[in-house]
């Protein structure tokens, strides 16, 4: 059974993805009895999108969940709490203390910046960014056999530096200024890989590790893959103002921006669930329900095979629990210091009720 392990991005809202993540690796360490067991000793392949492409970098390179929430907690203060609108309004805040922070992290023994081909990461491991000087979304892997990582090749994307494609893929608009990656005579532009379909990056992994322009032609199947897909908690997207006459043009676009991440956020999970042999997600709207397996009748299961077996695990907030919140100012914004206490109670109760180690072996 090969095993995909995807992150969502949410900025600090990373930390409730965490708790879920430190319980899967405690029940793992439980069921195999090993006290040092790390996911990527159970995961083969391991990606994410902007905040979920550093934790699942970290998974990757071998660290425990302890280790990287320390980290995470680490980079969160230093880089969300100085706000600099650097340089005439450019952005929110001064990216160089995230990429100091990203480079020493990922770094070989020597002290090195590891590269994207660099032998430390031990899964396969993917991040989305946002090519803003192609105008295209740019899915990235350490896979040998993609096109553009031929090693042979002078501009192979396996010499990149890991810490700038990670640093590419955080690269949120208003709040940190592009990333700009140059190779040999071509130089790009990078933006958050959360301005593309693939915030929730689950469903392009699949194809990835399967569709042969990929190269890695994994075969699929429910009894040969298995997807578990992690998020950063969910508060649906509406207006706070009630009148139309009320809503101005700072309000549009704030919306905009959040609702059509949102909306992908759920695209991508209903593609899977549609997919997949969904053994647990909340429901995604009155109408669809859960989709999980047992609503799902023999005879569509027979025309339409499970390409793999799936999980969700993501909290669609209540309204007690926004209630409860709302002593916090914009708690659920992707930079908000003060929610991260919040989100890890919320995080662990949530992990502590719903994730199963027969979910995930």
């Amino acid at each position: 059974m090969r095993n995909i392990l995807s992150l969502d991005g949410g900025g600090t809202r990373g930390i409730f993805s965490l708790q879920i993540l430190a319980r899967m690796e405690a029940l793992l360490r439980e069921k195999y009895q090993k006290p040092d067991l790390v996911l990527a000793d159970h995961f083969q392949y391991i990606g994410g999108t902007s905040t979920g492409a550093i934790i699942a970098a970290a998974l990757s390179w071998g660290a425990s969940v302890a280790t990287i929430e320390k980290f995470y907690l680490e980079q969160s203060y230093q880089v969300f709490g100085r706000k600099t609108w650097v340089s005439r309004l450019r952005s929110k805040y001064h990216a160089a203390d995230l990429t100091r922070l990203l480079r020493e992290f990922f770094s070989e023994e020597d002290g090195t910046p590891a590269l994207l081909g660099s032998g430390r990461l031990r899964t396969l491991y993917l991040c989305v960014m946002r090519n803003a000087t192609t105008g295209a979304p740019w899915i990235m892997t350490n896979s040998r056999f993609a096109k553009y990582n031929d090693e042979t090749l002078p501009e192979s994307n396996l010499k990149i530096p890991l810490y700038q494609l990670i640093r590419a893929s955080t690269a949120a608009p208003i709040f940190f200024q592009p990333e700009e990656i140059t190779q040999g005579l071509q130089s790009w532009m990078f933006l958050d890989g959360a301005v593309t379909p693939y915030n929730n990056p689950a469903f392009i992994m699949y194809l990835t590790a399967t569709l042969p322009c990929f190269g890695n032609r994994w075969e699929d199947g429910e009894d040969k893959m298995r997807i578990i897909s992690v998020g950063t908690g969910r508060m649906r997207v509406r207006f706070t103002k009630q009148r139309v006459d009320q809503i101005n043009v700072i309000d549009q676009a704030a919306h905009a921006v959040n609702a059509l991440i949102d909306s992908n956020n759920q695209h991508q999970d209903l593609i899977c669930r549609a997919f997949g042999h969904c053994l647990f997600g909340e429901p995604l709207d009155s109408e669809i329900g859960t989709l999980m397996a047992d609503e799902i009748s023999a005879e569509v299961n027979a025309t339409h095979p499970p390409r793999f077996v799936y999980c969700r695990y993501n909290r669609n907030l209540s309204a007690d629990e926004i209630s409860e919140a709302s002593g916090i100012p914009n708690f659920f914004s992707v930079d908000n210091l003060r929610a991260i206490e919040y989100l890890q109670k919320l995080g662990k109760a949530f992990a502590e009720q719903n994730v199963r180690v027969e979910h995930l072996a």
